[in-house]
Order: C-alpha cells, then structure tokens, then sequence
C-alpha cells in the first residue's frame, strides 16, 4: 500500500487529485487487473462516490477503461493497455496548447517593450520544440517496444 500512497502523492505533487494517483497505483499492482468500483473502495478505503468520480476522471486522462466481465453486471476498471503511452500522447497535445497560448499573447502585446515579448516569445519557442519533437520521441519508443 505503500506504492500505492506514493503514486497518490505524486499525483498530488503536480496539481492533480490524489485519489487518482492511488487508484492508478492500485490498479498498477492489483490482481485481477480489473477491479470493480466496490473492490477499489475497499482496498482504497475510500467512498464510492470518491471512485467514481475519479474513475472517470482516469478514463479521461486516458489512463483508465471500463471493462464488462462476463456473466457479471458490475462494472469493472483496469489500467488502458499502453496507457503510458497514451498519456504521452496528451502531453504532446498539451504542448500544443500552451504553444498556441503564447502565441496569443503575442498577438494581445502587439509592439508591447521586448521584456514582456521576451517571456512569450520563450514560451512559444521552448513548446514549439518540444511539440515537434514529441512525436518522433513517442514513435521511437513504439518502434522499440515493438522490437522488444
């Protein structure tokens, strides 16, 4: 459980909810893979209200799928397969984003005095780098995976 309360506190060290960092960390190192909302309450000691938002705030993320067991009416939560990757994947997207932001606040300062173009133009080099080499970075580690 000590993993468990790690990954939650990781979570929570970079903005994000820790609950979601302890599911994730449950369902990292849980068998079955799969858990139902009732069981990741248990083993969590949290309230089913609390998994449920934050089963779907995984879904979300891309980290998480809701599965169906055969014969079984409740539903099930299990990490995504290549949910790394996948969330890899958003974080190229977001460097997007934040590119696009700077690029807005460029256009808002106009022909405002260089220290305030300084900071943005910074900001829109630094995520438009990232954003064009992101890709080939997460191909690469596909590529070998699949070598593997």
């Amino acid at each position: 459980m000590q993993f468990v309360e790690n990954v939650g506190l990781y979570f929570e060290s970079v903005g994000l909810q820790r609950m979601a960092g302890r599911v994730l960390g449950w369902l990292l190192i849980c068998e079955p893979p799969h858990q139902s909302a009732e069981e990741l309450a248990t083993a969590l000691r949290a309230s089913s209200g609390s998994i449920s938002t934050t089963a779907r705030l995984l879904m979300r993320m891309g980290f998480v799928e809701r599965v169906a067991i055969a014969h079984n009416r409740r539903a099930f939560y299990q990490l995504r397969p290549d949910a790394w990757g996948t969330a890899m994947e958003e974080r190229g997207a977001e460097m997007k984003r934040l590119r696009v932001l700077a690029e807005e606040g460029l256009a808002a300062v106009g022909d405002a005095p260089q220290p305030h173009r300084r900071r943005l133009t910074e900001m829109r080099e630094l995520f438009a780098f990232v954003e064009s080499e992101f890709p080939a970075l997460v191909r690469r580690y596909h590529e070998q995976q699949e070598g593997s």
